[in-house]
């Protein structure tokens, strides 16, 4: 499982795809604008005490089987020669994979629908880990963006967040059940 996603990042890298780049480049254009940047998930010690805790809970055999709903979720997904390469192959999920067929998965795994499908999954499949790994870290997140708004110190009139797709619906609910409401802009083209 390792090597699988080594190699999916490697895979990534080289289709100039940068693991966490949409982060820098958000504090980067924050610092651009003069932006106050605050880094506010829960600290990664935490997570991972969380998640070694979350992991003695769980029944990895039913995690990393085969059959595993989160497996079947993850499976739906790839483009058909991804999965014919899996049958045939017990290395790396890339390997043999051509760069139009890897960047049509990258972009179907980054659709908020199929995101939650897979956190769905996790959360049927492997709840600890689940909370460990993303609804903790929702609420950590949501009650830090609910202190900004609320600290009169701060006044600021705009806030963004910046955050990994699996948390956007957790960090919405808690924002949204103490009183915060959604609002919409347009997007203004820099051309």
């Amino acid at each position: 499982m390792g090597d699988s996603v080594k190699g999916m990042y490697g895979k990534l890298e080289s289709e100039g795809f940068k693991a966490g780049d949409e982060f820098v480049m958000s504090v980067r254009e924050g610092l651009a604008i003069g932006s106050t940047i605050v880094l506010g998930d829960r600290d990664v010690e935490v997570t991972l005490k969380r998640l070694t805790q979350a992991l003695g809970k769980t029944d990895l055999r039913k995690l990393l089987s085969s059959n595993s709903e989160v497996e079947k979720s993850m499976e739906g997904l790839l483009p058909q020669e991804m999965k014919n390469q899996m049958k045939q192959s017990s290395d790396s999920v890339t390997m043999g994979v051509d760069d139009a067929t890897f960047n049509s998965f990258v972009e179907t795994m980054k659709a908020k629908e199929n995101v939650k499908k897979i956190m769905a999954a996790l959360k049927d499949t492997a709840p600890e880990i689940y909370e460990a790994m993303v609804a903790e870290r929702d609420v950590y997140m949501a009650r830090g963006l609910d202190e900004l708004g609320n600290n009169v110190k701060t006044s600021v009139d705009t806030t963004v967040a910046v955050m990994g797709m699996a948390h956007v619906d957790g960090v919405e609910r808690y924002l949204a059940a103490n009183g915060w409401s959604e609002m919409s802009y347009p997007c203004l083209s820099s051309r």
